[in-house]
């Protein structure tokens, strides 16, 4: 392979539902071709989102479906410590699989900062702002969209109404999808009042800590069995010893 120099290759080959990306719808709205959109839509309702197709406003639902994708997608990255190199909206899938990552990583020790990509200086795809990120990038999408669903809405009022309304509810289904997963790597397997407090106390004490993000959720299963090895991946072992009691304590109920 030659970039900068010669450098060693490989064949790296990519399986997905398709290859349809935000970025693809933006190409035609950037050329103004809105049958060209109306097209692509179509295409994509009858390739990823089927049931769009017997809504009311097909490509209002079209919307819906991509974002409620997207949200569970990037709240299972960051469930997983993934940080996406490059997540432009030509890198971001309508199918809601995880594509075109560039370089990328899974995290060691947790810092919402950590960055993977020589070019993102400033940490506009840092692991902590993953889903900012991705909201930005449905909102061009919904902007592409826009032709099509004020055809639907009847104006361009209703159309950009529509579309903030749908892209309002990333955050809650990211955050709802987040704490759902946060619970499971707890062992929380009842949803309680004050299991997220529970859950982000321990994130910060392992960014304060540099603990690290896989190993730390791991050696949980073994805490839970009695083994607190886990405690020595904390530069201060006595912020997980506190945070264990409320832990403990959490964990009880849900054994009964």
């Amino acid at each position: 392979m030659l970039r900068e120099g010669a450098l060693p290759g490989a064949v790296f080959t990519r399986v997905a539902a398709s290859h349809l990306r935000v970025g693809t719808f933006q190409y035609f709205a950037a050329r103004g071709d809105t049958d060209g959109i109306r097209t692509l839509a179509d295409y994509a309702i009858a390739r990823h989102y089927p049931e769009a197709a017997q809504a009311k406003q097909p490509y209002r639902a079209l919307l819906d479906g991509v974002i409620a994708r997207q949200a569970r997608l990037v709240a299972q990255w960051v469930l997983l410590g993934f940080v996406h190199g490059v997540m432009n909206t030509d890198n971001t899938s309508i199918s809601g699989e995880t594509i075109d990552y560039g370089p990328c990583a899974f995290m060691e020790a947790y810092d919402p900062a950590t960055v993977f990509s020589s070019i993102d200086h400033y940490g506009r795809y840092a692991y902590g702002n993953q889903h900012r990120a991705m909201h930005w990038n449905l909102a061009r999408l919904a902007e592409a969209l826009l032709p099509v669903l004020e055809r639907e809405a009847e104006n361009q009022e209703a159309a950009v109404a529509a579309a903030n309304e749908s892209l309002a509810a990333f955050a809650p289904q990211f955050e709802a999808a987040r704490a759902a997963g946060l619970r499971r790597k707890l062992g929380l397997f009842v949803e309680r009042e004050g299991d997220a407090a529970l859950a982000e106390d321990l994130l910060a004490r392992m960014a304060a800590n540099q603990a690290d993000f896989t190993l730390t959720f791991r050696l949980l299963c073994d805490a839970a069995a009695g083994d607190d090895g886990v405690r020595a991946l904390f530069a201060d072992p006595g912020a997980y010893d506190a945070w264990a009691v409320a832990w403990r304590r959490a964990l009880r109920p849900c054994a009964r």
